[in-house]
């Protein structure tokens, strides 16, 4: 029996349903999240990896880190670092960065053991 297979993944009743943001309760609606909504973010990140930040203390100036300063390390990051790394775009005529590139010689050159 050769026919069409049935598909193995049937598509949801919502699949033609566009994703609207609307309802739901977390969205910013086009707003910089608050410095609240990011510690939310970050602690969830964290304890989803395994990281407790409740082992350093609130705030000590003479600790190498306290949980304010980290807070204020990645929400930073993630104010700065991440919107520009989003915009970044990757050009396709680029040549991808190799470890150990071969040597090749330049184009238009014949190699001389292929001879």
């Amino acid at each position: 029996m050769l026919g069409n297979p049935a598909p193995r993944f049937a598509p949801k009743e919502s699949a033609n349903v566009p994703h609207d943001r609307s309802h739901d309760p977390n969205a910013t609606h086009g707003r910089a999240p608050s410095d609240e909504e990011l510690d939310a973010y970050i602690r969830t990140r964290l304890a989803l990896i395994g990281i407790d930040l409740s082992v350093l203390p609130e705030e000590d100036s003479d600790a190498p880190a306290d949980r304010v300063s980290v807070h204020r390390s990645i929400r930073n990051f993630l104010r700065n670092t991440v919107p520009a790394l989003s915009a970044y775009e990757l050009d396709p005529q680029a040549w991808p960065p190799v470890l150990y590139p071969a040597a090749l010689p330049p184009v238009g050159e014949e190699r001389l053991r292929e001879r």
